[in-house]
């Protein structure tokens, strides 16, 4: 993987839909996360969780995704959570003000049992 690599897979928890994302999301990368989280919001998911455990970093562009992402979810009646949010990550998103703009749990565990 190369550093700016992001590899997003899909999986179910129940009645939930996992994302989970591996690597870095930056400007280079960031559409193609959105396009996915659309995808799934257009398909007409309603319950979405973004575990970012495996992220090693992210930059604004990453934020606007999700804030887009999120609106999108809010106006087709879905619901996303995100989970894995640490360490470096979880810096950034305090740093941006942005921990309660998102509906952040401690674990992928939690978040599927608050969402499913």
């Amino acid at each position: 993987m190369n550093d700016s690599a992001l590899v997003i897979a899909q999986s179910r928890q129940g009645s939930v839909c996992i994302v989970a994302l591996t690597g870095r999301i930056d400007s280079s990368n960031a559409p193609s996360l959105l396009g996915t989280l659309g995808d799934i919001i257009g398909a007409g998911e309603k319950a979405i969780v973004v575990d970012f455990a495996s992220i090693a970093y992210l930059t604004s562009a990453a934020f606007r995704t999700l804030l887009v992402a999120s609106d999108q979810a809010e106006k087709s009646g879905a619901r996303l959570a995100l989970c894995g949010v640490v360490g470096q990550v979880r810096e950034l998103f305090e740093m941006g003000g942005l921990m309660k703009a998102f509906d952040i749990h401690g674990s992928r565990e939690d978040a599927c049992a608050k969402l499913g």
